[in-house]
C-alpha cells in the first residue's frame, strides 16, 4: 500500500523526536580511521547487551561499516556541536585536529564524550535504503556528561522539567540568582519569543529549519555551507537534504567550490518568506514597544557583538 505523505512530510513528523547526537567510528577496508555523525542508535536488549544503528546504503563508508568487526558509538557531550558537524561532512579529514585515540581492537576512540560504547558486530540487517546494525557492547565508559540534543533540525541539551506540585525553593521565588546571569535572561527571552513567532512560521507551511535558512540567503546572498549551518544552527548532514529540496523547487541554487558548497538565495525564494519577514518586524515592534528608536538600535547591537565575540 502506496503511503499517503511525502517523504518532506515524513522527515518533518520524525524531527519532532528528539534524539541523542552520535558518532560511530571504526576502521575502513583499508585499515584507515573512520567515523560519522548519527542520530538513528538505540538500545535493543540488556541480555546480551545489543544496541543498533543505522547507515544508507548510498553512503561511501556504507561497505566498512557493514564489514568492520569492531565499531564504537560515542554519545556526544552538549559542548560537542563542532565535532558533530565535524564528522556529518563528506570527504573531510575528519579526525583532524581532534583528541583521539584507539582501543585494543584498533577502534578510534574520541575524547570528551557523554558516554561511549564499545562493540562487536553482531548481526546486520537491511531495512529498506539503509543497512540496520547491531552490535554487541563490550566495554562501555560513562563520563556523567550533558548529552546533545538534536531535535526539529537544530541542537539543544537536555534540562530537567519540574513538577507541578514539586515545592520551590529559595531561588525560586522573587529575585533569584538565576535572574542576574546574561546567559539565563538571553536564553529566557529567547524561548518567549521564538516559541510566538515559529508559530507564525508553521503557519506558512515552512518548517523552522527551511525559514532559517531562506531568511539567511535573502536578497540572493550567498553562504557557504559552513555559514548556513552556523546561522541556521542545523546539522550538516541534516541541512544538505534540505537544500537539495529547496533546489528542486527553485528556492535557493546549490554550486560547489575547491573547499566548500556554496548555497545561494533566489527570487522564489525571497517571495516564499516575504510574509514573514513582515511578521517579524511587526512582532518585534510589539515586543520592543517600551524602548525608543536609540535604545532599539543599541540593543541590536549589543545581541550582535555577543554573537561575534561567541563566534568560535
Amino acid at each position: 500500500m502506496a503511503a499517503q505523505f511525502s517523504s518532506k512530510d515524513f522527515r518533518a513528523a520524525l524531527s519532532s523526536f528528539a534524539t541523542g547526537v552520535t558518532i560511530i567510528t571504526a576502521r575502513d577496508l583499508k585499515d584507515e580511521p573512520i567515523g560519522m555523525t548519527a542520530s538513528s542508535f538505540n538500545s535493543v536488549s540488556m541480555e546480551p547487551p545489543l544496541i543498533l544503528w543505522s547507515i544508507a546504503k548510498s553512503a561511501l563508508s556504507a561497505p566498512s561499516f557493514t564489514n568492520a568487526e569492531f565499531f564504537a558509538v560515542h554519545v556526544l557531550a552538549s559542548d560537542q556541536t563542532e565535532i558533530s558537524n565535524k564528522f556529518a561532512i563528506k570527504g573531510e579529514d575528519k579526525f583532524s585536529n581532534i583528541n583521539w585515540s584507539q582501543d585494543s581492537n584498533g577502534v578510534p576512540i574520541i575524547d570528551g564524550v557523554s558516554s561511549r560504547f564499545d562493540c562487536k558486530t553482531y548481526a546486520i540487517h537491511e531495512g529498506g535504503d539503509h543497512w540496520i546494525i547491531l552490535g554487541e557492547v563490550i566495554e562501555i565508559e560513562n563520563n556523567s556528561k550533558r548529552g546533545l540534543v538534536f531535535s526539529e533540525g537544530s541542537y539543544s541539551t537536555t534540562s530537567a522539567i519540574r513538577p507541578n506540585n514539586q515545592i520551590p525553593n529559595e531561588l525560586d521565588t522573587g529575585s533569584s540568582l538565576i535572574d542576574e546571569l546574561l546567559i539565563y535572561q538571553l536564553a529566557r527571552a529567547s524561548r518567549q519569543v521564538e516559541n510566538l513567532f515559529h508559530k507564525t512560521v508553521d503557519e506558512e507551511e515552512l518548517t523552522i529549519p527551511e525559514w532559517r535558512i531562506l531568511a539567511s540567503l535573502y536578497g540572493n546572498a550567498s553562504r557557504s555551507l559552513s555559514e548556513l549551518c552556523a546561522r541556521t544552527f542545523v546539522d550538516p548532514g541534516v541541512i544538505i537534504d534540505i537544500l537539495t529540496r529547496m533546489s528542486i523547487d527553485n528556492l535557493c541554487t546549490l554550486s560547489d567550490t575547491k573547499s566548500e558548497m556554496i548555497i545561494t538565495g533566489t527570487n522564489d525564494g525571497m517571495k516564499r518568506v516575504a510574509n514573514l519577514f513582515d511578521a517579524a518586524r511587526n512582532q518585534e515592534n510589539a515586543i520592543l514597544t517600551d524602548l525608543n528608536e536609540i535604545e532599539r538600535v543599541a540593543l541590536i547591537k549589543q545581541l550582535k557583538s555577543i554573537i561575534r565575540t561567541t563566534n568560535n
